[in-house]
């Protein structure tokens, strides 16, 4: 969609909505860009587990999700983050609604592959019919990472993942993936570009792992798939890790 724009807002949403963060929004909308929020959630949904006694394990990055830990993330996600985050632009007059799987299907899901995760799903189809005519309307769509499968059931998505799917189906114009850190590092430096096809050799030598590991697999997927532009960084303002399609570093 021409001139959309898909921001992945990290796991602690509220420190990614700063001042500057609204201000590019306005300055966004103020040049037509029609704009999308996928928002994470694992700060409040790792407290709110602890809180409960539920055990908090991860697998290659992916959280590991049993029954009660599903519960807890859809509560947590749709419960608590995402009304924080639409309540921040409601106070600045920014038009917004906040969407999950549970509107029109909206994240179509099948659970991934491996006994260990349980609840995990990975996003086979984005149902954008909603999201254009909100967008159309010029109000910002903020969606959670659920999906639901065919048979109805709720599933985990990893919200990288969720965003990049958004932002292929959507052939978005750009993606910002925002996170804890100010790009992919190699050491103490910040990797300007990374070409999709050196990420299998940085992830062999280490100099990716845990939780980048995803991350740089969906950026992957989002630069192969329509998306203008990938970038991964902590803020708007910085110019983080640009993920190219096959394109060698410079």
């Amino acid at each position: 969609m021409k001139n959309t724009i898909v921001v992945k807002l990290g796991g602690v949403a509220s420190d990614n909505l700063t001042d500057h963060f609204f201000q590019q929004i306005i300055k966004w909308q103020a040049e037509k860009k029609k704009i999308v929020l996928v928002h994470g959630g694992g700060h409040y949904i790792t407290k709110m587990m602890k809180a409960l006694d539920i055990p908090v394990e991860t697998k290659k990055g992916l959280r590991v999700t049993n029954k009660q830990a599903l519960e807890v993330t859809k509560m947590v996600l749709i419960g608590q983050v995402q009304p924080a985050i639409t309540t921040a632009f409601q106070k600045r007059n920014i038009s917004v609604i906040g969407l999950n799987a549970g509107d029109t299907g909206l994240l179509e899901a099948d659970q991934i592959n491996d006994s260990d995760l349980g609840f995990v799903g990975k996003i086979t189809k984005v149902k954008t019919a909603l999201i254009e005519q909100l967008l159309a309307e010029n109000i910002i769509t903020v969606i959670a990472p659920l999906g639901i499968n065919s048979a109805h059931d709720w599933l985990n998505v990893n919200a990288d993942t969720a965003a990049c799917e958004v932002a292929s189906a959507l052939n978005a114009e750009a993606l910002y993936l925002l996170t804890d850190v100010p790009g992919v590092k190699n050491g103490a430096k910040i990797i300007d570009e990374i070409a999709t096809d050196e990420i299998n050799k940085l992830q062999t030598t280490d100099i990716i792992k845990g939780g980048m590991i995803p991350k740089l697999a969906s950026a992957a997927f989002a630069a192969e798939n329509g998306v203008g532009q990938v970038i991964i960084t902590d803020s708007l303002e910085n110019a983080g890790t640009k993920i190219k399609n096959k394109v060698a570093i410079r």
